[in-house]
């Protein structure tokens, strides 16, 4: 018998990307990576799109919480991939988990990576690693137009060079109510 343990919690569904009405006040490039967001910068979502999104996101990850729950949404930015525009590995700190929503893109260049990458890699023959299924180094999901993925915001993540395509992304916590 096999049992996977410690597993990670992604989930990806349609989304409807008109619900979402993000008004961006600035852009600049950004990070080493120098793709063009509007990280760190006053964007306004409204009050409908919050709860659309909120309550989205909310009923995928219902079933994995025991308890009555709010979704506090922390930031939400874009980020608009120009020619080969990419973004090195990263996290979102200071909050439980993330989301992409996929807003205008092909296929999603999104790859995210094993929490234990780095052990892995120091404990096994990189030959082994890449001839074996027993551990799963990358994920590569393959979202489309219109879709979201939520993950937690310690999962190391990448986005892989493309051009001409637009994201949303965002944080937010769980506070588990009473």
């Amino acid at each position: 018998m096999r049992i996977d343990i410690f597993k990670l919690p992604i989930y990806i569904d349609n989304i409807d990307c008109k619900k979402i009405n993000l008004t961006n006040v600035d852009f600049k490039k950004t990070w080493l990576s120098k793709t063009e967001s509007s990280y760190n910068f006053k964007n306004y979502l409204s009050e409908e799109s919050v709860k659309y999104l909120l309550t989205k996101i909310a009923n995928l990850i219902s079933g994995n919480i025991k308890k009555s729950f709010r979704l506090n949404l922390i930031n939400i930015w874009q980020n608009n991939y120009k020619s080969f525009d990419y973004q090195e590995k990263h996290i979102h700190s200071q909050s439980y988990f993330s989301f992409i929503i996929y807003k205008d893109i092909d296929e999603s260049k999104t790859v995210f990576f094993n929490p234990a990458n780095n052990l892995l890699q120091a404990f096994y023959d990189p030959s082994f690693l890449e001839n074996s299924n027993f551990f799963n180094l990358e994920f590569e999901p393959k979202c489309t137009k219109n879709q979201i993925i939520v993950f937690p915001s310690f999962l190391e993540h990448m986005v892989k060079k493309h051009d001409n395509s637009v994201t949303i992304s965002g944080n937010f916590n769980i506070n588990l109510e009473d």
